[in-house]
């Protein structure tokens, strides 16, 4: 199954680690994925990107990153003081259809004629 990440929310950064995690996850705006390994992979890798953030600022509160339902995705402190204290939030839309042209009915000329 094919998933597509429609726009990361995101709220104001508290820290610069915040703003690199958040520079990060924009990236992901209309992000096509293309199947269950895909998916699982990008969620690794963002896991990996906010620990590797955590060692290099280590001052400021340690961040984790959950998955839960199988598409929702989530940044907060690992011992929140506020429930709603998110650094990013995204969900992980399964693709319902695919809208595809019969190659052969829609080819064209040049100049656009049929």
């Amino acid at each position: 199954m094919s998933y597509f990440i429609e726009k990361p929310n995101t709220w104001r950064a508290a820290n610069r680690k915040c703003a690199e995690i958040q520079k990060y996850v924009c990236k992901l705006k209309n992000c096509l994925i293309e199947d269950d390994l895909s998916r699982d992979a990008l969620v690794e890798w963002i896991r990996n990107m906010v620990e590797e953030l955590n060692m290099t600022y280590p001052r400021t509160k340690r961040l984790s990153v959950t998955f839960s339902n199988g598409d929702f995705v989530s940044c907060q402190p690992a011992e929140p003081n506020i429930a709603d204290e998110y650094v990013f939030t995204f969900r992980i839309h399964p693709v319902e259809r695919i809208y595809s042209v019969a190659k052969k009915a829609a080819v064209l000329k040049e100049g656009g004629q049929q």
